[in-house]
């Protein structure tokens, strides 16, 4: 009878179900230490603790503390951009779109996984090893935080010639704004600089605002 630990076997499976599972605890509570007490406080006992897992098996998934908190970043940021694109009730019109669309991406400013890596890029300033470790994933994940900004839009708008320098102009501004956050919280969804950028995508986009009958 053949043995049902071999590769392909119910058992192996099981295996692998468990192992991806304490993979994304691993990593979900690698992201809340990295929030809540910044790089420099983000150990790998601090995660294994809060995890509650072995050091031992901590280590085999991630040698290094640097290689988990990277991993981390990347696994939430993922599951974000997964989750706005999986949205598929957009405006109709295409001015409703932009400002929905503005608001949406405004609103990943304010989500964990972007102070998570701002924590990684500031650390990655004075820390050659980080940085190594941080560009190829962070270039890999721009291209797709790209393709998620293009389906907030959709096919009409990101077709204009002005696109592309707008939604670049979109992201650093929301990040910079975001950033003053940090000293002076305050609620995201009132800030002033939404209309305003909200303006400026209908602008560059020449679409312009039908008046309320």
């Amino acid at each position: 009878m053949a043995s049902k630990t071999a590769q392909g076997g119910p058992r192996y499976a099981d295996y692998e179900a468990r192992s991806r599972a304490t993979q994304q605890h691993i990593l979900d509570s690698a992201v809340e230490v990295l929030i809540e007490l910044g790089y420099s406080g983000a150990s790998t006992l601090k995660i294994q603790e809060r995890a509650g897992v072995s050091r031992g098996r901590l280590l085999h998934q991630y040698p290094d503390r640097d290689t988990l908190l990277v991993a981390a970043v990347q696994h939430i940021a993922e599951a974000r951009l997964t989750s706005t694109m999986s949205r598929d009730e957009w405006p109709a019109a295409a001015a409703d779109r932009i400002d929905a669309a503005v608001s949406t991406l405004w609103s990943t400013y304010h989500q964990g996984y972007f102070w998570a890596a701002t924590e990684l890029w500031l650390a990655a300033r004075s820390n050659a090893r980080l940085a190594e470790a941080l560009v190829p994933k962070e270039q890999a994940l721009g291209g797709a935080i790209r393709s998620a900004i293009d389906e907030m839009f959709g096919p009409e708008l990101t077709a204009h010639p002005a696109y592309v320098d707008l939604r670049e102009l979109l992201n650093t501004s929301m990040r910079g704004v975001a950033l003053t956050y940090t000293f002076d919280p305050r609620d995201p969804t009132l800030d002033p600089h939404v209309p305003t950028w909200q303006a400026l995508a209908r602008r560059e986009l020449e679409v312009e605002r039908r008046p309320s009958r």
